[in-house]
């Protein structure tokens, strides 16, 4: 493998997808200094994010707080971002730690669970889990708000050794009831209705002034179980940090969330000597997300033929990873004014293209912020079906439809189409535009590819000006997202 092919598989492992405009952005600092860019994202500016509060506020001046609006302000930042493994690496801790719009329905909930899963998503899994178990939006999940000292409430305690930590079979019944007292006393808070005077409006308009939160955390030590409670075979005074404490550290733990993060970053069903190898660094580095990661993409296993394009796109690798494949990032953030303040909404400069967005990918099967169940979803072969295969295919009318004053998300590659298109034959289209979408053929294919631009008239005619060439790349890209290969990363 040359550099160029190195850093594209970085691409498709670490960030949100590679093509030739995003290889770009990497391959001169070369493959080394590809992975510490990747990795070491926050020394990447983060530039102008907008803030939640401009998906909150709609465009009659007011605010709407559900979930949906936090999904659209994160779904902008997987769109525009400079730090791609940050969005992949929270993106797999939603699946891990399952939460859903559906039940935690008020918008700040979800905004606080998307932050503490950012803010932690690459350091030590000890301190992820506890500020995890002790978000606004887990409290409400999991019920333990509802817990009280003589009924604590059970729901809690089995998910985080049955899903987040121990798995199936490594806990007993007794361990549940045991460790459903040792978050007694862990409430919320929602200071927007504690305050007195003003409306809904006034009071946000208070939060975003002086920086306090819509919904916060809460511990009443009153609340608290004191007592000795006997988990995993052990009797001690047991509180929630000391719990989860013991369950981060935990062997059968430190097995199963190897063999979770190799699985999503690497390849399926790693042999045991594989996760061993991974165990040790783990434990070597604390727990730490960020040095597993660097030796992962440092091992043989991720440079083996087993994981170069094996891996099926999710929808966020299909979806974000193609928009961003054609420069719609920086077009789509380019609209909003750089000195746009909290109280000016986003809706008008992206409303329609990140809601379509939202609603493909729901159609492919991950719809963000609104899991089916706590288990989260299943990664894998399981996106595809033929319903989400139709979806994909889809996608293509939306990528290079014209909108307006915008033009088409697909805009900046159709005008490098037109321009090309007096001395560049069929052949010369086809590997530009597997290069642009980092998809590899075999030759039968590409030479398929090639008179599929030959039946639309060849390149003088199928890419003579934009709207030629954006109908001309609706009927190419259904016939190469069709294809196997361009399902994988």
């Amino acid at each position: 493998m040359d550099a160029d092919q190195k850093v594209s598989h970085l691409l498709r492992r670490l960030g949100l997808g590679a093509g030739r405009l995003e290889v770009d952005k990497y391959l001169p600092l070369g493959v080394d200094g590809a992975l510490d860019r990747l990795i070491n994202y926050e020394k990447v500016p983060v530039g102008q994010t907008p803030q939640v509060w401009e998906w909150y506020v709609q465009q009659d001046a007011k605010y709407g707080l559900d979930p949906t609006r936090v999904r659209s302000w994160w779904q902008y930042r997987m769109l525009t971002t400079d730090r791609p493994l940050e969005e992949k690496l929270t993106l797999f801790w939603h699946n891990h730690f399952a939460i859903s719009g559906s039940k935690c329905d008020f918008g700040p909930l979800m905004h606080n669970y998307v932050d503490t899963m950012r803010e932690n998503a690459s350091g030590s899994f000890a301190v992820l889990l506890a500020a995890m178990s002790k978000s606004p939006a887990m409290l409400r999940w999991l019920d333990l708000d509802q817990s009280v000292p003589g009924h604590p409430n059970e729901n809690f305690a089995r998910e985080v050794m049955e899903l987040f930590t121990l798995g199936i079979g490594n806990y007993t019944e007794k361990d549940v009831q045991e460790a459903s007292r040792t978050f007694l006393g862990w409430s919320l808070r929602y200071p927007i209705y504690e305050r007195l005077g003003g409306d809904q409006n006034q009071k946000i308009q208070g939060a975003i002034e002086h920086g306090w939160p819509l919904v916060a955390s809460s511990f009443s030590p009153e609340m608290r179980d004191f007592g000795h409670k006997t988990i995993l075979g052990k009797t001690a005074a047991y509180d929630a940090d000391t719990f989860l404490r013991v369950l981060a550290y935990h062997p059968i733990t430190a097995k199963r969330m190897v063999a979770k993060l190799f699985t999503y970053f690497a390849y399926d069903n790693p042999s045991p000597a594989t996760v061993d190898k991974f165990v040790k660094i783990w434990f070597k580095n604390d727990l730490h997300i960020k040095p597993f990661l660097k030796a992962l993409a440092e091992s043989d296993e991720f440079w083996s033929e087993k994981c170069i394009r094996t891996r099926v796109k999710s929808p966020v690798d299909f979806v974000v990873g193609q928009l961003r494949q054609v420069g719609f990032g920086p077009r789509l953030a380019a609209r909003r004014p750089s000195n746009a303040l909290p109280t000016q909404s986003m809706l008008p400069i992206a409303q329609d293209e990140v809601g379509q967005v939202a609603r493909t990918m729901r159609n492919q099967g991950l719809d963000m912020l609104y899991p089916f169940d706590v288990s989260g979803w299943k990664w894998g072969s399981a996106w595809l079906t033929t319903a989400t295969m139709l979806e994909r295919i889809r996608w293509q009318d939306f990528m290079f439809s014209p909108r307006g004053k915008n033009g088409a998300p697909g805009q900046q590659i159709i005008e490098q189409l037109v321009s090309d298109h007096e001395t560049k034959n069929s052949s010369e289209y086809v590997t530009t535009i597997l290069d642009i979408f980092d998809v590899a053929l075999s030759a039968e294919k590409q030479s398929l590819l090639g008179k599929t631009i030959d039946g639309l008239g060849g390149p003088t005619k199928a890419f003579a000006n934009v709207n030629q060439a954006s109908a001309s790349m609706r009927r190419i890209c259904k016939v190469l997202f069709s294809s196997p290969e361009a399902q994988l990363c």
